[in-house]
Parts: structure tokens; sequence; C-alpha cells
């Protein structure tokens, strides 16, 4: 039945906040056991405040592992806190930091580090021999050092101290054993560099216990790499954006050649920046070829096959953007969602000859926010928008329209604006039950992707060097406007909101655009570029000269740039209601950021709530913590909208 009264943004809808809070999980990698056939996953539960464990063939948790909290905290962002080969697994675990393993037919967890209160683990990869195991440590001395290497640790006997193997560089990833043994390849870069700006493969022979000899760079220049990887015949291949994208290659050992998989390179991404370790978008088949996914140029996502005999390049599917790929027994395993379905853990059916798709079964869904509900009548999909910018440039962006079956209104509705976080990251066209729940209630979605932003190539994502607090401003505040020119939303109710970065894009959207959004919300955003600065963990230390443009620069050069681009000494600009979610223990954005704006608008004479979330860290992960920031915007939006 039809309710033509009611305004937009009052719509009733069942996408209810407890929906979104307990109704989902997170699945941040698979792991396939190879030598054994079985599928693994690392499975994030928000019901369990948010502790993660590794779910077996998609299904059940494996039995030992219920009292762990299966996380790394390595660069703070974690990733790849477990692997499993040949029944083999092991993993750290978030409340000590040491490394676990548990063999085949064992009926215990066994410890394999000592106690150790400064030192992380992450990224394992476990010896063919399975007599000891490969890792990122990260030590967090009481001198505020803190030192990355590549360990090896011990399999087999007494805990012992792990042997280190390389050091002298600020960071490592990937370590990656041959399937023979005999290779190690491993990912180095330097500081003021990030993974994805500038970083080298490394590779050397491994002899006896875990000797690391004879190392060698194997891709080094003005470009990064990532997602190394061996096939079943010892080839070595790795993703790197030497071209403007990420495209493949792959290493000879014999001849120490290095070619691209691809004859003319592929305008678009088979990997992103590595803000979290273990990347893991393609994979091999037992013919030899590779299945992968990608991001396309357009922002939409694909599966495809590649012989690497050719060089030719097959799509398979069109539309799954992939988060997640591996093969066990040429069977294909995603985490992928497309703009009509979740992420979802689907097994992909190869046909008998490994070169078609027969069908993509869905196994485990990341949420059940929108179960029981047609999706034609209640999904609003993505519509890709390409809209014009300062510099003559185009941005991109994906809109949703209200859309709820029960009701219409009159007029133009409000428009919510999302800046993703990183700020090197990317929205994606995936169905999002967070989302969908505004669309359901009257409100228009613009989910930003600014310059800046990954998935459209080098150049566009370089765009932000030098220009953060500009140009992501600009792009944020003309999508918007774009938008309510072309007719579609409401010009004097556009809201934004972000968490992290995208709370700092945020906040200066307030300060330096004051006339464009009527209302805001800033979820663990950063308002102070000299504290986070000072505060900030090793991983991004000097990220913060990157993308403000202070290299080289002096002290008070620098110093200067921080204060024109804080929104905390901006604060009588903004005129906006604010609204500021944090939480207690977020070690990337500390909880003084946000006390501090909140305080700093309250003295000012402006509108802001602040609400300090308890045992919440930087993202929200507890159940608890999701309905509550949901309801709390809500709630702002309506009552400063006066709607």
């Amino acid at each position: 039945m039809t309710n033509s009264s009611v305004p937009y943004g009052r719509f009733t809808s069942p996408i209810s906040a407890d929906a979104l809070a307990s109704a989902g999980i997170r699945i941040p990698g698979l792991i396939a056991d190879k030598k054994k056939g079985v599928l693994y996953h690392i499975e994030g539960r928000p019901s369990e405040d948010g502790r993660s464990t590794l779910v077996l063939n998609a299904v059940v948790e494996h039995p030992l592992l219920a009292t762990f909290n299966i996380s790394s905290s390595v660069h703070e962002y974690g990733g790849a806190p477990a692997t499993v080969f040949d029944g083999v697994i092991v993993f750290t675990d978030s409340k000590d930091k040491r490394v676990y393993v548990v063999k085949g037919g064992d009926k215990e967890v066994c410890a394999v580090t000592p106690v150790d209160s400064v030192a992380r683990y992450a990224d394992f990869d476990v010896h063919p021999s399975k007599e000891f195991v490969v890792a990122v440590q990260e030590s967090h001395l009481e001198n505020g050092d803190v030192v990355n290497k590549l360990v090896i640790v011990s399999l087999t006997g007494d805990i012992r101290e792990p042997k280190v193997v390389a050091a002298g560089n600020d960071f490592y990833a990937a370590p990656r054993f041959s399937p023979d043994g005999k290779n190690i390849v491993w990912i180095e870069w330097s500081l003021p560099e990030m993974p994805w700006t500038k970083s080298s493969l490394h590779l050397a022979d491994v002899e006896g216990a875990g000797s690391f000899n004879s190392p060698r760079i194997i891709a080094s220049g003005d470009f990064s790499v990532s997602q190394p990887r061996w096939s079943t015949a010892n080839d070595l291949y790795f993703a790197s954006d030497e071209t403007g994208y990420y495209n493949l290659y792959r290493h000879i050992l014999a001849s120490g050649k290095t070619s691209p998989l691809v004859s003319t390179p592929f305008q678009g991404d088979f990997s992103f920046p590595d803000w979290t370790l273990g990347q893991h978008k393609y994979d091999f088949l037992s013919s030899g070829n590779i299945v992968a996914g990608h991001h396309n140029k357009d922002g939409t996502g694909s599966i495809s096959l590649i012989d690497p005999v050719n060089g030719v390049m097959t799509r398979l599917v069109h539309g799954q953007i992939v988060d997640s790929l591996v093969t066990v027994d040429d069977r294909v395993y995603i985490v992928a969602g497309t703009p009509t379905s979740p992420l979802v853990l689907s097994q992909v059916l190869l046909n008998d000859t490994l070169t078609e798709v027969v069908e993509v079964k869905e196994l485990k869904t990341t949420t059940e926010g929108l179960k029981g509900l047609n999706i034609e009548e209640w999904v609003s999909v993505a519509e890709a928008i390409e809209f014009p910018t300062q510099k003559g440039l185009t941005a991109f962006g994906f809109f949703y329209g209200p859309k709820n079956p029960n009701h219409t209104a009159t007029g133009l509705p409000p428009l919510i604006v999302l800046a993703h976080g990183g700020p090197t990251a990317a929205s994606d066209c995936i169905l999002s039950p967070a989302i969908q729940f505004w669309t359901s209630r009257g409100f228009a979605v613009f989910d930003v992707n600014y310059g800046g932003s990954s998935g459209f190539g080098r150049e566009y994502r370089d765009r932000l060097n030098g220009q953060w607090g500009i140009v992501d401003v600009a792009d944020v505040c003309n999508g918007a406007l774009y938008l309510a020119g072309q007719g579609r939303v409401d010009k004097d109710r556009m809201c934004i909101t972000g968490g992290s970065a995208g709370g700092f894009t945020t906040l200066a959207a307030l300060a330096f655009r004051p006339d464009v959004f009527a209302v805001g919300a800033s979820k663990y955003g950063i308002s102070d570029l000299k504290s986070l600065a000072e505060l900030t963990h090793k991983f991004e230390s000097k990220y913060l000269d990157l993308v403000l443009g202070t290299v080289g620069m002096e002290k008070e050069e620098v110093e200067k740039i921080y204060r024109e681009r804080s929104p905390i000494h901006h604060v009588g600009k903004i005129r906006a209601p604010l609204l500021v979610l944090q939480g207690s223990k977020d070690r990337v954005v500390p909880e003084d950021q946000a006390e501090a704006i909140a305080r700093a608008i309250n003295t000012k004479g402006g509108i802001v709530e602040y609400e300090l979330f308890e045992g919440e860290g930087h993202g929200w992960k507890m159940a608890n913590t999701i309905k509550k920031s949901v309801e709390a915007e809500l709630k702002f939006y309506l009552k400063h909208l006066h709607i």
C-alpha cells in the first residue's frame, strides 16, 4: 500500500539497525590448503564483539579455535593472521600476539613463539618440509621504535626465539616459499613510501633450516608490486602498476626473464593498494591458466581467464567485484559481490575444460540484512556517475536513489554523500545493506570516488598527492552540486559523512565549503593533522608527507600546511550541525581527535553531538556499535534536516 503523505527520510523500512548489526559477518581472507584440498576462511563476527576465527569449507569453525581471536595488528591494519598447508594450521592470536600451530591429527593448539610483549606476527607461509614457517614480525619497543623483519619460526621441538632472515628495511610483506621449497620471494619498501607508491620484489635461495642465501631483486623502480605467488611449475607471478594499472607478470627462474602475462597492458587493476596484508585476487588452474578477479576502468568488476603462454585474456564473468579469490583442485572460490548481491563466499563452477563458467554457487553470505526482501522492489541499484570537477577533470561515484515500494513523496530527496577512507581506497557498487538502510527510508546516497581513489589507475590515484584536503573536498562537493544541478536531489538538504580519512574529508568540506552541506557526521575522523603526524603509527608515519606535499619542507612550512588544512583550526567556518562518533580503543585515529573537534565547535557556539563507543577500535566491528552508530546518525539527520 502506497502512502504518498510520508516525507523523504521518514519512509518505513524493514532494514533495521538491528539487522545491520546482528546479521553480518566479515570474510577478510580465503585460505586454500591445496595439499589437502580444503578451503578455509577468516570470519569476523560482530555478534561476538568482533572476534575472528577460522572456518572450514564455508561451514564450521575449527573446533580447537573457539577460544581464540585470530587477528593481526601488524601495520595496525593487520591482515593475513593465518595460513594452512597440508593440514598444518598456523595463526596468531590478538590477545597475546603469539604464534600458534595445529598439526593434522593434533588435539591441542601449541604456541611456537615465546611470551613477548613487543612482537606481533602476520603473513605466514609454511615451508613444504613443514618444519618451519616464515612470517612478518613487527616489534614495538619500549623506546617507541617499531622494527619490522622477516623471521623463521620453528614448528618442531621446543619453543625458540624466531630466527631473523631479512632485516634492515622499514617494511616487509608477502613472504612466499616456492613449491619445491628451494626459493622464497617477498616484498620490501622504505619510508617515506607506501607499499602502493614504490616497493620492490626480492628473491632468495632457501637452505637448511630456513637460511636465505643469494638475495636478489626481481622488480624495482618507480612503481609498486603486490601479490607474489608461485605456480606449481615453480614460476613466479606478481602484480605491478608499472604500466599505470596493476597488471600481472611472470618471472622465469631459469632464464631470469620477467614479462607481462597479457600482451597488451590491461586498462584495469588486478590488485589494490596493500592497506592490509594477504591480498589474494588471482590463482592457478591445472590447465596452466590463471583465473583472476579485477577491477575495470569504469568501476565495475570481472573474473577473467589468462593463458600465460599466448597472452590471451578471456572474460569469464562480468559484474563480480572480487575481494578475494583462490583455487582448490580446480574449484574456484571467491568473496565477491554485485550491484544486486552483497559480498558472498561463492564457488565458481567451471566446465570440464576449465574455460567457461557453468554456475556461480553461493556458499555463505556476509549479511542477512536484506533477508526476505524482494530485491527488485526494495534495492536501489548503483548507478555509475562521472561528473565534472576542478581543473577541467572528471571524477566518479555511485548514485543510489530512494526506493521503497510502500511509499512515495513529493519534491526532491535529501542526499547523503559518502567519503570513503584511506584516502587511497575506493568505493564500489556492491549491494550494501548499510546503503539500502538509507535509500529505503527515502534518502539518496552518493558514494564518491574522489581523486586519489584506487581502481581507476595510478594517474587518478596520484591526483591526491600533495592535495589532500583540496582535491577530495572539491570532488565530494562538486559531486553533490552536480546531482543537485541535475534535479535529482534537494540542494538544501545535502549531508556528508565518512570514517577515518573520509572523516577528515567530511570535516574539511564542512569547514572550507560551508555553503554545500546542511549536516555532517564524522566517524573516527581526523581533525588535527599535526597531532596525527605526531601520534600516528609507523606504517603511515610519512603518508601525510605524500598526500600533503610536505616532503623536504622546513618545519615551519610543514606546520603552516597542517594549520591551513586541519579542520580543527577552522571550526569557526563550520555552520552545519555535526555528529562525531569515535571508538575508545582506536590506535589509528585516537579519541583525542574527536574530542578536540567536538570541544572546539561547542566553544564556538556551533551545533555538535559527540558519542564515544567504549571498547571499539578503528572502524566498527562490534554489533552494539554498528547499531548505535546508525541509529544516532539517522536521528541526527532527521532532526537537523527538519524532516
